[in-house]
């Protein structure tokens, strides 16, 4: 196991002067035995970021580190690194057991301690009946788990996957996030994650890095960047739904503001809801804000159990009914907006009003110009 650092990464394709900047000074510290996930959407520079950790791309600027030790020069073989690609790459010719026996063969360890290797391997995958088979005879989960053998059988410091459920079905990614997520509990090896599923950097992630144009936009623990967005950009891609982002109006009402909003798509009524007092020195009298409100956050009395809350009635343009919730479409600040009701609220009804709390102790303000939250 190992630490990982990256610091002032920076990567330009072409000249230097006039070239693509895709990575414009990334800045990360991974503890021995974290496991980082890197999201953003096609183009971020996530994967970009991750073959320059693995030495399949050069740094053009700044430092990357193992256990201390620069390794920018270092080729990839000699970092003491495994990788679990999108496409799986497995050998199509070689069995399961030849495929993850591979590297193996490669550096000459012994056929004894290969065949050791390869039954602990399997085992943990829950793979053993597959070992003769090619990989045209495997579903795509059972495939992911080969490639994760292959990587396994390496006992590397470090893993590093780049987006490897992204070819499977729905049910399959969330079995394999989940034997991913136990494999790393078991082990504690360093992994670094990419993907731009922001369920799995949720549910996986001890730390996860939101990556936007080449930049870091938040680097945290998951409850923080979900509960606690630095700008609009990372509460709109994180959650699903992603948090509600309302126009609202600040005004003072003697020491305390309130965020004054318009209910509906004729704006004929509107609610002020208090904000907190941490906001205070953030805030005027009359200044426009984003008022951020997650999904959960705007639901019926019986599931509103939070010590600061706000009733009021909105119309229902739009409902989706999940199983486990209710999604209810209404207009707040002149815009679409979320809220999670109770399967059994049969009065989300098109057409009708309904009546929702929320939790303002969990309202996020964010300035409209900037993008930015106006507090922590």
């Amino acid at each position: 196991m190992a630490s990982l650092g990256i610091h002032n990464i920076r990567k330009t394709y072409g000249d230097k002067a006039k070239g693509v900047e895709v990575l414009k000074g990334i800045n990360l510290d991974i503890a021995d035995g974290e496991f980082l996930i890197l999201v953003g959407g096609s183009g971020c520079g996530k994967s970009t970021l991750l073959n320059m950790i693995a030495g399949l791309e050069t740094v053009t600027e700044g430092e990357i580190t193992i256990n201390g030790k620069r390794v920018n020069e270092l080729p990839p073989k000699d970092r003491d690194i495994a990788m679990v690609f999108q496409s799986y790459a497995l050998y199509p010719s070689m069995s399961v057991r030849d495929n993850i026996a591979f590297g193996l063969s490669l550096r000459k360890v012994p056929k004894a301690e290969q065949d050791a290797t390869i039954a602990r391997v399997a085992k943990l995958l829950q793979i053993e009946a597959l070992l003769g088979r090619k990989p045209a005879q495997l579903s795509g989960g059972q495939r992911q788990r080969v490639a994760m053998g292959r990587a396994l059988a390496r006992e590397p410091q470090i893993f590093l996957f780049d987006e490897p459920l992204s070819n499977l079905d729905a049910k399959l990614r969330v079995e394999m996030r989940s034997e991913i997520k136990l494999l790393h509990k078991r082990l504690g090896i360093t992994t670094v994650y990419v993907t731009h599923d922001q369920i799995e950097a949720m549910t996986l992630g001890d730390k996860i890095a939101v990556m936007k144009d080449g930049v870091v936009q938040q680097f945290g623990a998951p409850n923080e960047i979900y509960n606690h967005p630095v700008n609009t950009f990372v509460a709109g891609f994180m959650g699903s739904p992603p948090m509600n982002l309302i126009p609202a109006t600040m005004q003072r009402r003697g020491s305390d503001f309130v965020a004054v909003m318009t209910v509906g798509e004729g704006a004929a009524q509107s609610v002020a809801l208090p904000v907190d007092a941490r906001y205070t020195t953030a805030l005027s009298d009359s200044q426009s804000v984003l008022v951020g409100l997650r999904p959960e956050h705007i639901t019926d009395a019986p599931r509103a159990a939070a010590p600061t809350v706000a009733s009021i009635s909105v119309p229902v343009e739009l409902t989706e009914v999940t199983g486990a919730d209710i999604l209810l479409t209404t207009t707040l600040g002149g815009v679409r907006a979320l809220a999670r009701l109770h399967p059994d609220s049969l009065d989300a009804i098109r057409g009708h009003t309904v009546s929702v709390s929320i939790d303002v102790s969990r309202l996020v303000l964010f300035d409209p110009a900037t993008g930015l939250a106006l507090t922590r």
